[in-house]
C-alpha cells in the first residue's frame, strides 16, 4: 500500500506546478528589457516593523528573487540597493512644488533626512527617494518598480499596486497599464487577494522618467501574511508574478514613436538623409567631413550655415554609398573637404568629385596641422559677422555639440582649445582678430576649459562662460541663454556617442533651432525641468539617429515631461 504524500511534498508539487503554469503563460516576447527594481526603504529608513521583521528586509528578498527571474529571461536589471543601506545621505537636487510660481523646480534645498517640505504634507526622505529615481533614469530603464510591504491592522490583507497620474495624464496612460499588469500577475501567481490598482503619486513613481509602479505585496501587520512574506516559496511565486507582469506589459510594445525622426542604417546614412531632407532641391556646395572623428564636422557647423551647404560624413578611406548617392542628388558645383589626408583621404575626395561630376578645380580642402589649426581655417571661412567667437574644449565633443547650433544661428566661428592651456593656433587667431572681436563665449566648465586657458582668452577678448555640472546641464544653460523666448522645435541628439550628433548640429543650425542632448533612454533632470517649464513653446522634437541612438522610450519621457502641470 502506497503511503500518502507528505504535506511538504504536496506543497512542493503545487509550487513547481505554479512555476510551470507561469512559464507557459509568458508572452512571446518583450519589447524592451531594461528593468529597474527599487527595494523600498533600507538603512536609516527600515519601513514598517512587526514582530521584529523589518519591511526593508522582506522588500530586499523579493527584489533579489525577482532580479534572478528577470535575468534568467534575458532582461538587464539594475537595483537601487542590494543590501540594508541608506541609498542617499547627502543633499542633492530634488523636486519641489512652488505655490507662488505654480510649478515644480529641481534644486538642492540644504536639507537631509526625513522632513516635510514647506512645513506641510507628508514627511519624506527627499534625497534618498530622488537618488533612486536618478539611478533608474541614468540606467535608461524601460520600467521602474518599487517593491514594498504594507501595514495597517492585523486583519488587513491583499496586494495593491499604485501608479501616478497626479496632474500627468501622459504618465497615467502607460503607468496604469504597467501597474495593472504587475498587480494581476502577482495575484495570479502568488494567490494573494486582489486589493486594488490605484492612483497615488508617490515620489519615486512621479519622478522616475519611465512607466513606474509601486507594489505593496502584502501586509506585515497581518500575522498570516507576515508568515507568507517570510516564506521562500511564496516570495518565489511573487517574483514570478512580477516578472510575468513586466513581460506582459513590455510585450504590448508600449513605446510607439511620437516625434519626427531622421535616422539611417548607420552614421553615414543618417547624415545623407538629413542633408536630403533639408536640401530637397539640391545645394550649390557640399561639405565633406570625417565621420570617424568629431572635431572638424562640429567646428564646421557655422560654416555650413553661412555657406548654405549640407555636411556629409564619410569614412576616412572609403566614400560610403549613402554619401555618394546624396552627393549625386544634391548636384553641388563646389565640394569642400574638411581636414587633412588622415581625416579624408584623396581617394575619397576623388570618389566624391566623381559622384558630383566635378573637376578638380571645383574641390577645396580646408585642413590644418591638427584639429585646432583646422578649426581656425574654418573660422576664417566663417568670418566674424557677429564680432564674437565660441570656444570649446577640443578633447571632447559634448560641449562643442551644445555650442554648434547657437554659434551657427549667430554667425560665430567655433574655436577649439586644449583643456589646460589655450591652444597656440587659437591664441594666434584671437590675437590677429582682437580688434574686430568684442566677445567670446566659452562653453564648458573649468574641467573642460581651465581657468588658465579662460584667463588667456580674456587678455585678448572679453570672455564669458556658460556651463553646468555635466554635459546635460551645460547644454540646457546654453539653450536657456540663446533661446530665452519664442516657439521652437528642438533637434535631439545622443550625448553618449558623436556620429549622429555631428548630423544633429548641422541640422539644428540649418533650422535655427536649439540642440538638446540626452542619453539613449535618459532624460536628464535639468532637461526634464526645462521641458516642463517651456512646454508651451515647444512644438515638437526632431530625433536624430535610429532607436539604437535615441530610443522611443525617450520620446515617451518627453511627452511625460511636457504634459506635467505647470
Amino acid at each position: 500500500m502506497t503511503s500518502p504524500p507528505s504535506v511538504v511534498a504536496t506543497a512542493r508539487r503545487a509550487f513547481f506546478t505554479a512555476m510551470l503554469v507561469a512559464a507557459i503563460c509568458l508572452p512571446d516576447s518583450a519589447y524592451a528589457e531594461h528593468v529597474f527594481l527599487d527595494p523600498g526603504h533600507g538603512g536609516a529608513y527600515p519601513g514598517a516593523t512587526y514582530a521584529g521583521v523589518e519591511e526593508q528586509y522582506v522588500n530586499m528578498l523579493i527584489a533579489s528573487e525577482t532580479r534572478k527571474v528577470l535575468q534568467g529571461r534575458g532582461h538587464t536589471v539594475a537595483m537601487s540597493r542590494t543590501g540594508d543601506v541608506t541609498v542617499c545621505t547627502r543633499d542633492i537636487p530634488t523636486w519641489h512644488y512652488s505655490e507662488s510660481d505654480d510649478r515644480y523646480a529641481l534644486y538642492a534645498d540644504g536639507k537631509t533626512g526625513v522632513y516635510s517640505y514647506g512645513g506641510s504634507g507628508s514627511a519624506i526622505a527627499y534625497d534618498d527617494l530622488q537618488r533612486r529615481c536618478d539611478l533608474a533614469n541614468s540606467f535608461g530603464a524601460d520600467v521602474f518598480l518599487s517593491i514594498h510591504c504594507n501595514a495597517a491592522g492585523t486583519t488587513a490583507s491583499g496586494t495593491e499596486t499604485f501608479y501616478n497620474s497626479w496632474t500627468d495624464v501622459t504618465d497615467a496612460a502607460l503607468s496604469r497599464r504597467f501597474a495593472t499588469c504587475v498587480q494581476e500577475e502577482v495575484v495570479r501567481s502568488a494567490g494573494t487577494d486582489y486589493r486594488r490598482v490605484d492612483d497615488v503619486g508617490y515620489y519615486v513613481i512621479r519622478w522616475s522618467n519611465m512607466p513606474s509602479a509601486l507594489l505593496e505585496v502584502g501586509f506585515l501587520s497581518n500575522p498570516e501574511e507576515r508568515a507568507r512574506l517570510l516564506s521562500p516559496a511564496f516570495r518565489s511565486r511573487v517574483a514570478i508574478g512580477i516578472a510575468n507582469g513586466i513581460d506582459r506589459f513590455l510585450a504590448q510594445k508600449p513605446f510607439t514613436p511620437r516625434e519626427p525622426r531622421i535616422g539611417g542604417e548607420d552614421r553615414y546614412d543618417t547624415s545623407a538623409r538629413a542633408a536630403l531632407a533639408e536640401w530637397p532641391d539640391g545645394a550649390s556646395s557640399v561639405i565633406l567631413a570625417s565621420g570617424e572623428d568629431w572635431a572638424d564636422a562640429l567646428a564646421a557647423v557655422p560654416f555650413s550655415a553661412i555657406a548654405d551647404a549640407p555636411v556629409l560624413l564619410t569614412a576616412s578611406t572609403v566614400l560610403p554609398d549613402s554619401a555618394a548617392a546624396a552627393i549625386r542628388s544634391l548636384h553641388p558645383v563646389t565640394l569642400m573637404v574638411l581636414g587633412g589626408e588622415s581625416a579624408v583621404a584623396s581617394e575619397v575626395v576623388r570618389a566624391a568629385a566623381d559622384a558630383a561630376s566635378l573637376q578638380p578645380e571645383a574641390v577645396r580642402r580646408i585642413g590644418g596641422a591638427d584639429r585646432y589649426a583646422t578649426a581656425v581655417l574654418i573660422a576664417e571661412e566663417v568670418g566674424t559677422p557677429s564680432r564674437s567667437v565660441t570656444i570649446v574644449c577640443g578633447e571632447d565633443y559634448a560641449d562643442a555639440l551644445s555650442a554648434s547650433a547657437f554659434s551657427a544661428k549667430l554667425g560665430r566661428p567655433i574655436l577649439l582649445t586644449a583643456r589646460d592651456r589655450l591652444s597656440p593656433a587659437t591664441a594666434e587667431y584671437l590675437e590677429r582678430h582682437s580688434n574686430a572681436l568684442t566677445g567670446a563665449t566659452i562653453v564648458g566648465g573649468p574641467a573642460a576649459v581651465s581657468e588658465a586657458a579662460a584667463a588667456r582668452v580674456n587678455t585678448m577678448v572679453p570672455a564669458t562662460r556658460l556651463w553646468g555640472n555635466d554635459r546635460y546641464a551645460t547644454n540646457i544653460q546654453v539653450v536657456k541663454h540663446f533661446w530665452p523666448t519664442g516657439t521652437m522645435r528642438p533637434v535631439v541628439a545622443t550625448a553618449s556617442r558623436f556620429p549622429d550628433a555631428l548630423t544633429a548640429g548641422a541640422l539644428a543650425a540649418e533650422r535655427g533651432e536649439p540642440l538638446i542632448v540626452c542619453g539613449r533612454s535618459y532624460l536628464p533632470g535639468r532637461t526634464r525641468e526645462w521641458i516642463m517649464h517651456e512646454s508651451d513653446r515647444i512644438g515638437a522634437f526632431t530625433m536624430i539617429g535610429g532607436t539604437s541612438a535615441l530610443s522611443t522610450t525617450l520620446e515617451w519621457e518627453f511627452a511625460k515631461a511636457r504634459r506635467y502641470a505647470q
